[in-house]
């Protein structure tokens, strides 16, 4: 029997419009899916079909690139839906184009039926032909609407920063949300001691490595350990000033008391991200709260740093992101070839702050790059021989799929003939041939059967889907071991494929977090 998938969606537009925060209860996840679940129940094809969910909560309708959405359609795509159950259409998509595919090309072919229940729409009773005119319309008026909406959202957000609100998520270091005005900035004193103390070391001619070391030194705590101590020290890592973040400080001119928007644009209404806007076009409001420095002494800073931000161009190497210093566990810093650098380098970004002694404060990139990649043949050979013995194992978990899936089978037909017979037994007591203590008592052991069923079913269904997962990951770590064996060059798609991470350590050992399923870890 083919599930059915019932998609829930809820945007930030739906959610607020205008000047305040407006929820819309009838657009609300928990509403949609009362609603769909109470459609279900007075269907009686869709009653006894299996019941998939996915959710978007906080996603636009206008772009299909949101979590649950790729889920259901990987799915669609996989034959595991036969219908798609949504409020309306602009739940499932406010594109008109997008929408338009889905419903006349995409969900014909796959034999999915579709129906949205607010629209009184179900592709069953248009089957072989078009949507009818009202709905071709009404899809297009969601599409319009949409834009509609984010266009006065989009103006809503302009004209409170144009007002001096501000209306962004976290506020800079030093600063905070007013309490008492709505979209307010005041001075945090505590995190504003650190600012002006980051400017004064720079005044006094320090570079922002020997900022960074003196605030270490002196034990000042960073921003996440001011604002989020949960996160302080996570992963092992010691959290540290270093030239980033104090340069993030330096950079900023928001603590002249300037707030700045416009910085970045849409391509279109619905996409990720945004472009970005050259400084020149941004709007400034200047005075806009209370400075933390003075212009002149900013000045002195940006002239004495000029140039410190320069981004680095250059080859990428494909250990870069995956690499880190066994000893602090931070990652590592490629230096290609360039200047005074003679040859390829690996150093370790936190060393000149923290002056760790167990830091691995330098390694050869060429030395590493091929140490790595003996140690990953070596593992895709160890794999590939443990594929060849355990293939008794791949036999047992195939077999075991198979019997969960004739029990879950064999659950669901003796389910059927309980609900039949139970219909029966209403029917006969409704015709008066059974009394009502009679009925009421056999009516209470077929429930009570079914609810054992159930449970069964549900049990036999989480050993199904541990025993899949297992068996699909093992294919497809097996798929990759057979088509990168012996390797000869390391490659970003090798590396992104097989390694989680290495940390390498001061006696120059290597140590490889795998991303096979079993996440093993090799030393050399």
């Amino acid at each position: 029997m083919d599930k059915l998938a019932i998609y829930l969606r809820l945007s930030l537009e739906d959610a607020a419009i205008g000047d305040g925060l407006d929820k819309d209860e009838s657009n609300s996840i928990s509403s949609q899916r009362a609603m769909l679940h109470a459609y279900i129940r007075s269907n009686d094809e869709l009653r006894d079909k299996e019941i998939s969910e996915f959710c978007d909560d906080g996603y636009s309708g206008t772009s299909m690139e949101r979590p649950g959405m790729l889920r259901l359609l990987k799915e669609i795509r996989d034959n595991k839906i036969g219908c798609v159950l949504v409020k309306d259409m602009s739940r499932f998509s406010r594109d008109y184009i997008e929408l338009g595919t889905y419903m006349n090309q995409i969900f014909p072919f796959m034999g999915v039926r579709f129906i949205a229940v607010n629209d009184h729409y179900d592709s069953r009773d248009h089957a072989g032909s078009t949507p009818p005119i009202d709905t071709a319309f009404q899809t297009l008026l969601y599409d319009l609407y949409s834009k509609d909406i984010s266009v006065k959202v989009k103006t809503s957000v302009e004209n409170k920063c144009a007002n001096g609100e501000y209306v962004f998520g976290q506020v800079p270091f030093g600063y905070a949300k007013d309490k008492e005005i709505k979209n307010g900035i005041a001075v945090n004193e505590k995190e504003a001691e650190i600012v002006r103390c980051i400017f004064a070391l720079a005044l006094d001619g320090n570079g922002s490595t020997q900022i960074a070391r003196i605030l270490n030194e002196k034990g000042i705590p960073t921003k996440t350990q001011m604002r989020h101590p949960e996160r302080a020290g996570k992963g092992g890592r010691m959290q540290a000033w270093d030239n980033v973040s104090v340069r993030a400080v330096l950079n900023n001119r928001f603590y002249l008391g300037e707030m700045a928007y416009g910085k970045s644009k849409r391509k279109f209404v619905g996409s990720k991200g945004g472009i970005a806007v050259p400084a020149k076009d941004w709007k400034v409001i200047p005075d806009h709260h209370e400075p933390l420095v003075s212009p002149e002494d900013y000045e002195k800073v940006c002239l004495f740093r000029k140039g410190a931000d320069t981004a680095r161009k250059g080859e990428k190497n494909p250990l870069v992101g995956k690499l880190f210093c066994g000893g602090c566990g931070y990652s590592m810093t490629y230096r290609p070839i360039r200047g005074k650098n003679k040859y390829r380098r690996f150093e370790c970004r936190k060393h000149a702050v923290l002056q760790i002694r167990s830091c691995c404060t330098c390694f050869s990139a060429d030395l590493l790059e091929e140490a790595v990649l003996t140690m990953l043949n070596r593992e895709l050979m160890v794999r590939g021989d443990a594929a060849k013995e355990n293939q008794s194992l791949v036999s047992f978990r195939k077999s075991c799929i198979t019997r969960l899936e004739k029990k879950i089978a064999e659950c669901r037909g003796r389910k059927k003939k309980l609900q039949a017979e139970a219909d029966a037994l209403y029917e006969s007591y409704a015709f008066g041939s059974v009394q009502a203590v009679s009925y009421r008592q056999k009516a209470d052991g077929i429930k009570e059967r079914i609810s054992l069923l159930m449970a069964e079913e549900e049990k036999h269904g989480k050993e199904l889907e541990q025993l899949q997962e297992e068996y699909r990951r093992t294919e497809e770590d097996m798929k990759q071991v057979i088509r990168y064996s012996h390797l000869e060059v390391l490659t970003q798609e090798v590396v992104d494929i097989f390694i989680k991470k290495i940390y390498v350590y001061k006696d120059k050992r290597i140590e490889i977090v795998w991303n096979f399923r079993e996440n093993g870890k090799e030393t050399e």
